[in-house]
């Protein structure tokens, strides 16, 4: 057991010291070709071939970034502007936004010397906007300084001194005194362009001052505040300070080195020299400027940078043309997925509807059964109370008959008790209003008849009323006249005066049909 865990132990550490190997070859080939960058740009190349060979692909954006800052150095800036393509996908396809960023800058950075202002405008806004969500200051100062430098290129000397300013704000609450030089500087720079010579100096020499005071020996911000100064002072005609910076200019960089850096220091000096009429030491200075322009290989290059931005433009209107095919297919996506959920919604619409529709027809039918069943039970009442009160009449045509009977043999016996007796249980047993009785269940039935018929027709006797709620029950006039005990002709001409009452004489409406509505 003890072996096997040595031997795993032995593997993992053999993997580590592989890995660490590849990275440190891989930065042997960078570190050397840093050391030669100014002395032979074709080593550099080999170098950095070689360390392209080994660099794993984990490390590759990271070997990226340093391969653009040598070639950057030397001016190399096709080869540069290359790698910065190929580091953009790669930092684009990991998500990491803070090389991104980096990538950006060296983009705009790179235009910028290409005298390409308006596309390094673009590059230094989107890292500037990196740098204000992390509220790095540093970040922050250097992408408004930079952004006042390309406005100055295209002589837009109000957006200029715009961004110039908004960076010195942050110098209130954070000490960058380089930074701080580097802003000053340009903005002197800035105000000798636009003709106030007085402020120009001023802010030139606080640029100069600030360096020495806080002894700053970095060889970028000292270069960049003495040119501005040798070139205030070639412009102004003061040749003694004029010379003094031009010269304090070449101790801030490497001489005799291939890039633009010492192209515009001996441009300064060579016209500081002329100012000051020294013009042995003006031909040698020219003498080497044209000699370094002709090993930079400007127009070459310049043919190599465009080839080489074209290119990149083009991949970065691909990528916006996918990404715009994918918003469509998004957008067709999401429109389909609307359509879909409108149609489902509609689907449920209907079929609730339906549901609704059938619930009410349902409760339709089920109320008009229950109509139907309440008029059919209103119909067997009427029947039943009609055929009560006909029976309620035979009997006391019958108990009345008997009545009279009874009556006539009690005149003939007058001392007969027992005839009395029985009168008597005659009358207690005959009901003395059976018309009460019948009029009690009609209006169980047609409980508003009466006052719906008074309401229309006020002028209405109670036998009127009556003789239309036997019409409404549909009797007919022989049984009628046996309810009322009266004759069937008295019957016919009281319906005649109801008629006429109703106003119904001269129509053919049948009478019961109109009580119905009653």
């Amino acid at each position: 057991m003890k072996k096997k865990v040595f031997f795993v132990f032995l593997f993992l550490n053999l993997i580590n010291f592989c890995a660490a190997q590849e990275i440190k070859s891989y930065a042997v080939y960078i570190d050397s070709a840093n050391v030669i960058k100014y002395k032979n740009g074709e080593k550099v190349n080999s170098y950095i071939q070689k360390a392209k060979k080994v660099v794993s692909e984990n490390n590759l954006g990271d070997f990226y970034l340093k391969t653009i800052q040598i070639y950057i150095d030397i001016n190399h800036f096709d080869e540069a502007l290359e790698y910065c393509t190929k580091a953009h996908e790669v930092f684009t396809e990991k998500k990491d936004l803070e090389k991104l960023a980096k990538v950006n800058s060296f983009f705009a950075f790179i235009y910028a010397q290409l005298n390409d202002p308006q596309r390094a405008i673009k590059y230094y806004k989107i890292a500037l906007g990196f740098y204000e969500k992390k509220n790095d200051k540093a970040g922050m100062i250097k992408g408004l300084n930079n952004l006042g430098n390309a406005y100055f290129t295209l002589s837009k000397y109000d957006s200029s001194q715009y961004y110039f300013e908004k960076s010195q704000v942050i110098f209130k609450d954070y000490d960058a005194p380089a930074l701080k030089a580097f802003v000053l500087s340009n903005l002197g720079k800035l105000y000798f362009n636009k003709k106030e010579y007085a402020q120009s100096e001023k802010y030139l020499l606080e640029a100069k001052n600030i360096l020495e005071q806080n002894k700053i020996n970095d060889p970028e911000a000292n270069y960049n505040a003495n040119y501005n100064l040798a070139n205030f002072y070639i412009k102004r005609n003061n040749p003694s300070k004029a010379l003094s910076y031009a010269e304090k200019t070449g101790d801030f960089i490497q001489k005799n080195t291939v890039d633009f850096s010492n192209i515009r220091y001996l441009d300064n000096l060579y016209n500081a020299y002329l100012l000051n009429n020294d013009y042995k030491n003006a031909a040698l200075t020219f003498k080497k400027y044209d000699s370094i322009r002709d090993m930079m290989n400007i127009e070459e290059k310049a043919v190599n940078v465009e080839r080489i931005k074209a290119q990149h433009e083009y991949e970065l209107k691909k990528k916006l043309d996918t990404l715009k095919q994918e918003k469509r297919n998004l957008v067709y996506i999401v429109i389909l997925v609307v359509f879909l959920l409108i149609v489902v919604i509609c689907i449920l619409y209907t079929i609730n509807y339906r549901n609704k529709t059938e619930a009410l027809n349902l409760e339709k039918k089920l109320i008009e059964a229950r109509e139907k069943e309440l008029e059919f039970d209103n119909h067997m009442k009427e029947k039943l109370l009609v055929y009560q009160s006909m029976e309620q009449q035979k009997v006391d045509s019958i108990f009345k008959s008997i009545l009279e009977k009874v009556n006539a043999l009690k005149i003939k016996y007058q001392h007969a008790e027992e005839i009395s007796e029985i009168i008597n249980e005659i009358k207690i047993n005959v009901k003395p209003n059976t018309w009460e009785d019948f009029e009690y269940h009609f209006l169980q039935i047609h409980e508003s008849f009466y006052k719906n018929l008074e309401q229309k027709h006020p002028n209405l006797t109670n036998y009127d009323k009556r003789l239309a709620a036997m019409l409404k029950l549909r009797l007919s006039t022989k049984e009628i006249s046996n309810l009322l005990n009266v004759t069937p002709k008295t019957i016919e001409n009281s319906r005649t005066r109801l008629r006429k009452k109703l106003e119904l004489t001269n129509t053919k409406e049948d009478l019961s049909k109109y009580l119905d509505d009653f």
